[in-house]
């Protein structure tokens, strides 16, 4: 991948182009404090005024017990304030507003998907900028967008570090997983299309197959074909209903994102086989320069006749793009999002990630046995 490929798919870059096949959406730049503030490591503290006050109903009788306990946190420095951030939460609640009272958030590239668990309604939903901002501190994915977006792309230098961070709010629409879909799109050719959540199995994709391709296609050439600048790039799709296709997201064409039910190699190696088979082509055409003229002339007709066979066989191939999803339980594959909202010495255990964590659990599960049997030693005697 290139910068200039992941720059374009920043949601500021695309989003006046196509807004009016996507959903409504608000940019707010973020500022110097808030970046710091979504940078920092530390604490999550949730900045001051960005949740609502709440009141709480107290018992007379323990009232006094509960300032008492209040005053004492205050005292020994257990209570920590947030940072102060009143003027872009003002602007974040107006925008919030705007937007009907309940939005999506994400940065230029990334939503905070892997964060939801965090969230009090288990989703991405943000009525308030609280809501918002305990999104973005908790989430890996906003992390990678604030310190490695260009950590795939082959030609980044330290000039590209320094650029504009955009909080996107975007009018809040409740989805359902089976009608969104990704597609992959090579050399400026739609060369694939599959299911967006490969954690579950949806019959209505199977039984619906050929019209869901069918509108995919049709949305794309109209919307995005020859308006989009990159040759290559991903691009995610929502389709509740026949004929009706909405916008999503941009993505780039690499590592970076999610293939889902593709690997990258089949995806990149679409376009390199015709041009591998072209080399291989153009090769057996001037490898026999002492043959008679005829010969030749004979031999790069028959080249040609090969060649444009083969063309045509791949531009037929290419005009219907393979079509994957999911057509019962056995391929269903485990969330990504799942591991995000469990302790890191668990995942770290049972992904064999940190050796030396297993090593003190098995040393402590062995001493938890010794334990045991000198208790029942001393039972018995």
């Amino acid at each position: 991948m290139k910068v200039e490929e992941v720059l374009s798919c920043s949601f500021p870059s695309w989003y006046d182009k196509f807004k009016k096949c996507t959903i409504k959406s608000l940019v707010l730049p973020v500022t110097p404090e808030v970046l710091r503030y979504l940078q920092d490591d530390g604490t999550l503290v949730l900045p001051e005024g960005s949740q609502p006050e709440l009141v709480y109903k107290r018992n007379s009788e323990n009232e006094d017990d509960d300032v008492e306990d209040w005053d004492h946190c205050e005292k020994s420095g257990g209570v920590v304030q947030g940072p102060k951030l009143e003027e872009f939460s003002s602007k974040m609640q107006d925008a919030i507003k705007r937007l009907g009272g309940s939005v999506f958030p994400k940065l230029n590239w990334s939503a905070p998907k892997d964060a939801s668990w965090i969230a009090f309604n288990n989703s991405l939903r943000c009525c308030t900028p609280g809501d918002v901002y305990l999104l973005l501190k908790s989430s890996s994915f906003i992390t990678h967008d604030l310190t490695a977006p260009f950590k795939d792309c082959d030609d980044v230098n330290e000039s590209d570090t320094d650029h504009e961070y955009y909080l996107v709010l975007r009018q809040w629409m409740e989805i359902n997983p089976a009608f969104e879909f990704r597609c992959f799109i090579r050399n400026k050719e739609l060369i694939g299309i599959c299911q967006r959540d490969v954690s579950q199995s949806y019959s209505c994709i199977s039984a619906d197959q050929a019209n869901i391709r069918s509108d995919i296609i049709s949305f794309w050439r109209e919307n995005i074909e020859n308006r989009f600048p990159l040759p290559n790039y991903v691009v995610d799709v929502y389709r509740p209903a026949k004929d009706h296709v909405i916008l999503l997201d941009f993505n780039p064409f690499g590592e970076t994102t999610d293939c889902l039910l593709f690997t990258w190699p089949e995806l990149k190696g679409v376009e390199e086989t015709r041009q591998c088979s072209d080399r291989i082509l153009d090769c057996d055409v001037s490898e026999a320069p002492e043959r008679s003229l005829e010969e030749q002339n004979a031999r790069n007709v028959d080249s040609n006749r090969e060649m444009n066979e083969h063309i045509d066989t791949q531009v037929s191939q290419s005009s219907t793009p393979e079509f994957r999803f999911i057509s019962d339980a056995t391929g269903v594959q485990p969330s990504p999002y799942m591991q995000y909202g469990l302790p890191v010495d668990i995942v770290d255990l049972s992904t064999g990630q940190d050796p030396m964590k297993l090593l003190d659990f098995l040393q402590m599960k062995i001493q938890n046995e010794e334990d045991e049997s000198s208790d029942d030693e001393e039972v018995s005697s």
